[in-house]
C-alpha cells in the first residue's frame, strides 16, 4: 500500500469512527425499538457495526448517515428474526418490524428534540430527585431494589419515581413546538 492509499483508508476510517459516534446511541436505541430485549437488541447491534464498517464504502458522504445506519439496521433485525423465529415461537413478524422501523423514522425529528429537551429539564431537577432518577436508570436494578439499598419502603420510591417523571414529561411538554406536542 504506497502513502496515497494509506491516507485515504486513515481517511475514510476518521469519516467512519466519527459519524458512528455520533450517531451510535440513536441507532442503537433504534433496534432496541425494534428488538425489544436487550440482549437481542445488544446483538444486533454489534452485528449492524461491523456491517457498517464493512459497507462504509456504499455511503454517500453528504447524505445522512444515521438513516443509512438505520436501515442497514432494519435489515440486520430482519434477518436475525428470521434465524430466532425458527429456533422458537417469535411474535415479531417482518411486517411488524417494518412498521415499528417506518414509525421510528417518522418521528426521529421529534424524538431527538424531545431527547434534548429532556436533558435541559432534568438540568432544572433538584439535586436529590436527580440523584434518584441516576440510581434508577443509569443500572441495572429495579426500583424495589433501590428501595432496599436506600432504606426507604417500596412505594415511597414509586411515588417519587412517578413525580418526577411526570414532572419531566409536563417539562418537556411546555418546551415543545405545538405541533410536537404529543
Amino acid at each position: 500500500m504506497d502513502s496515497q492509499q494509506a491516507h485515504d483508508t486513515n481517511k475514510l476510517t476518521e469519516q467512519f469512527v466519527s459519524l458512528f459516534a455520533e450517531h451510535r446511541d440513536e441507532l442503537f436505541r433504534f433496534i432496541l425499538a425494534l428488538l425489544p430485549n436487550r440482549a437481542d437488541a445488544e446483538d444486533v447491534f454489534q452485528r449492524t457495526s461491523v456491517v457498517l464498517w464493512r459497507k462504509f464504502g456504499d455511503f454517500q458522504v453528504g447524505t445522512n448517515f444515521y438513516y443509512w445506519a438505520a436501515r442497514v439496521a432494519q435489515l440486520e433485525v430482519r434477518d436475525y428474526c428470521k434465524v430466532r423465529g425458527r429456533e422458537k415461537l417469535v411474535f415479531w413478524t417482518q411486517e411488524l418490524v417494518e412498521l415499528v422501523a417506518d414509525t421510528r423514522h417518522e418521528q426521529q425529528d421529534v424524538l431527538v428534540s424531545r431527547r434534548a429537551l429532556l436533558k435541559d429539564c432534568l438540568q432544572k431537577l433538584r439535586p436529590k430527585d436527580r440523584e434518584l432518577l441516576e440510581l434508577r436508570y443509569s443500572g441495572q436494578t429495579t426500583s424495589k431494589a433501590l428501595a432496599e439499598s436506600l432504606g426507604k419502603p417500596a412505594v415511597t420510591v414509586y411515588k417519587s419515581l412517578a413525580r418526577i417523571r411526570r414532572m419531566l414529561f409536563e417539562c418537556v411538554e411546555r418546551k415543545l413546538a405545538p405541533d410536537q406536542r404529543g
